[in-house]
């Protein structure tokens, strides 16, 4: 992946994996484009600590076994805002529009998704479309020679 003549060519892939997944979002779901990224980026958030713990993060990596609640680690509206380059005030407001309508969880600690509880359905789906898109981009960048 470091051979500067596949720059270009793993840029052009891997915005077609993004366009892609951000489609899929936005044709399953019901809200518009910044905020579903900002749904997205609470989601990550929230489970990104199971990076560092492989046992843990194999114990629920499967495609019937979501991350409960507990285990999700809060965002403050600030890391979101500051993660999207969102100004503090449109972030706060979406935020708070995503919480009043149920897609998100205000703790003491910070802001927790919960579309899993809500939708467990659609975000079943999204997690194997996500995961199709991912295994064709490392095909693609396969055939076209980019070791990955």
């Amino acid at each position: 992946m470091d051979d500067p003549r596949h720059i270009r060519l793993i840029s052009r892939l891997s915005m077609d994996y993004v366009i892609s997944i951000y489609s899929a979002v936005l044709r399953g779901g019901t809200h518009d484009p910044l905020d579903a990224l900002i749904l997205s980026t609470v989601a990550v958030a929230n489970v990104a600590h199971l990076g560092s713990d492989p046992a843990l993060s194999l114990r629920y990596g499967g495609i019937d076994e979501p991350e409960p609640f507990e285990i999700k680690r809060p965002i403050s509206r600030n890391a979101v805002a500051l993660s999207l380059g969102l100004s503090y005030e449109t972030a706060r407001r979406r935020i708070q529009k995503l919480i009043d309508a149920g897609s998100l969880v205000d703790t003491e600690q910070g802001l927790v998704g919960a579309n899993e509880a809500r939708n467990p359905e659609l975000v079943l789906a999204m997690a194997k479309q996500n995961a199709t898109l991912l295994k064709r981009l490392v095909r693609l960048m396969r055939e076209a020679g980019v070791e990955v």
